[in-house]
């Protein structure tokens, strides 16, 4: 049996997304999708964040994309939008690949081929 102990963590450190290029990268997450950087722009590791969380984007050579499921359009992070058919039209007008599950939520691709998963609750009423 455990014994329950003080909070062994305090916070999270790093949600890691891995990227080949930070100019692309931010091109893609603070330009397009609204994240503002913490700190400085560091050309291996920069930090950026929105309301709820940041992402850590870090620079590898051989990018192994966050994708999830056999079709690989699924995925562990979740964004939310005001509008996700606002959103998808704004981002496809960009060029970027959107495919939408349904009026709601669908998925974008990061230039690195992470899957980010965007949706709303318009009809929920939750935020």
């Amino acid at each position: 049996m455990r014994l329950l102990l003080a909070a062994l963590v305090r916070d999270i450190g790093h949600i890691l997304v891995g990227v080949e290029d930070m100019d692309r990268a931010l091109a893609f997450y603070r330009d397009l999708l609204g994240f503002q950087v913490v700190g400085k722009v560091d050309p291996i590791w920069t930090v950026v964040t929105v309301p709820g969380g940041q992402f850590t984007l870090y620079r590898q050579e051989n990018v192994t994309p966050v994708a999830l499921g056999e079709e690989g359009t699924a995925t562990p992070f979740s964004l939310h939008v005001d509008n996700f058919e606002k959103a998808a039209d704004m981002l496809e007008a960009e060029g970027e690949r959107v495919e939408p599950g349904d009026a709601h939520h669908g998925v974008v691709w990061d230039p690195f081929g992470n899957v980010l998963e965007l949706h709303d609750h318009r009809e929920s009423g939750v935020d």
